[in-house]
């Protein structure tokens, strides 16, 4: 049996497109960790910042002479950066074809197949396979958006919004928590739009049937632009009530000043963000807001900044990523003067400090506090990562993955709490 060695880069999508890659080559392939023993390797590939980019275009100079089949959303993006330096190239649309791929790049040829034609990834949940030691699965909602953010690349490669019919994202969870998956995360480019492109808002109709699934587990819902979220907000209040669905919202800022809002394309105003979290906050006593935001985006002036700083003080995130501005391939963004590195990094690093400090005294607020837990993962320390019903991250030293514990918060460090 021939071997295959993959590499994921990027978000949680393509994460869910190398689990189904794994099920669709499991039939005839064998999967192994060290790659000096794989006849070919696959690497599913991002291209939504120049830094990832890079390190992607290195990794396969460095595997120079090996059968590779470059997937996900780098072919699309950025073509001439990896014409004629793999033998095999697949976008995400084609990922049920990764095993015609691999049979002609193992004879030594080329395969190219790269389009945007649209497929229902859920309804191919069969191909997955239960992964040891681990009690959290991916469940890829949708594919494609229906924005147009100046600064956007993935449009490029995934596309137009299709959002996978309700019927076979729930078969897809029925099978997860039947194989014993305690955590399931939900994952798209834009949850709050999911259904738009079948004419309506259908999220909170997803989530609903979703807590009805009988079992005793946990929902991660992801990303959800604000734009979107405050047309469904009062249904989507509604449906995180239930237990099974974590109190957490990952909603991106990407700027505190609404002119540079405009600038981005992104749709909404700075209002909008903040009346957002507040609904939530209002209703539930622990929420777990994320965020993320782009700095040094052309025309960010001093204030504009400083307001991006004013807004991340009052929201205090729990989870807080800051992206430094790069020009992508064909964005509408990459033809507007860019500011210089030294710029970009000082106002990282004036965030990332404001970060520390907010995360240190917000996390100090849970000492001694106890909470039910989930154990969804081991980490490399022989510690294991357990979340709360906030989807908090809490380290213990002891309990099994799966297990839903009762424990009390002893320490805390700035991204986590520490439990017994």
């Amino acid at each position: 049996m021939k071997k295959f060695y993959l590499e994921t880069y990027g978000c949680k999508l393509n994460q869910s497109d190398s689990d189904l890659i794994r099920g669709i080559l499991s039939k005839k392939f064998e999967e192994v960790s060290v790659l000096k023993e794989a006849d070919f390797i696959i690497i599913n590939s991002c291209g939504v910042v120049q830094k990832t980019e890079r390190k992607i275009i290195k990794r396969i100079k460095l595997l120079k002479g090996k059968k590779i089949i470059l997937a996900g959303c780098l072919p699309l993006i950025y073509p001439e950066a990896i014409k004629n330096k793999v033998l095999g190239t697949i976008g995400p649309q084609n990922i049920l074809s990764i095993e015609k791929a691999a049979d002609v790049v193992l004879k030594g040829k080329k395969f190219f197949e790269v389009s945007k034609k649209k497929i229902d990834k859920a309804q191919y949940c069969f191909f997955k396979k239960r992964k040891p030691n681990q009690a959290s699965a991916i469940v890829a909602i949708s594919e494609g958006c229906l924005g147009n953010c100046s600064y956007c690349a993935a449009k490029y490669a995934r596309g137009k919004l299709n959002s996978f019919e309700i019927k076979n994202i729930l078969q897809e969870i029925k099978s997860l928590v039947q194989l014993g998956y305690k955590e399931i995360q939900l994952c798209s480019q834009d949850a709050a739009i999911f259904g738009l492109d079948k004419g309506k808002y259908l999220l909170p109709e997803l989530l609903k049937n979703i807590s009805e699934i009988k079992g005793n587990f946990k929902v991660r819902v992801g990303m959800m632009n604000p734009g979107a979220t405050e047309k469904i907000l009062k249904e989507l209040i509604s449906v995180f009530e239930s237990a099974k669905i974590y109190k957490f919202l990952h909603l991106p800022l990407q700027s505190g000043d609404d002119e540079i809002l405009k600038k981005m394309n992104r749709n909404y105003k700075v209002k909008d963000f903040l009346e957002i979290i507040a609904a939530l906050k209002k209703k539930f006593d622990d929420f777990l807001i994320a965020t993320d935001v782009i700095v040094g985006y052309p025309g960010e002036t001093e204030k504009s900044f400083q307001k991006t700083v004013d807004i991340i003080k009052k929201v205090r995130p729990a989870v807080f990523h800051i992206f430094r501005f790069s020009k992508r391939q064909n964005s509408e963004a990459s033809k507007l003067k860019d500011f210089p590195d030294r710029i970009k990094k000082e106002r990282s690093r004036i965030l990332t400090k404001l970060f520390s400090q907010i995360n240190l005294g917000e996390n100090k607020k849970f000492l001694g506090k106890e909470f039910n837990v989930l154990i969804v993962e081991k980490r490399k320390n022989s510690t294991l990562l357990a979340r709360t019903s906030s989807f908090r991250a809490v380290i213990l030293k002891e309990g099994k993955i799966g297990e839903f514990k009762k424990i009390k918060i002893i320490d805390f460090r700035k991204n986590y709490l520490i439990g017994k």
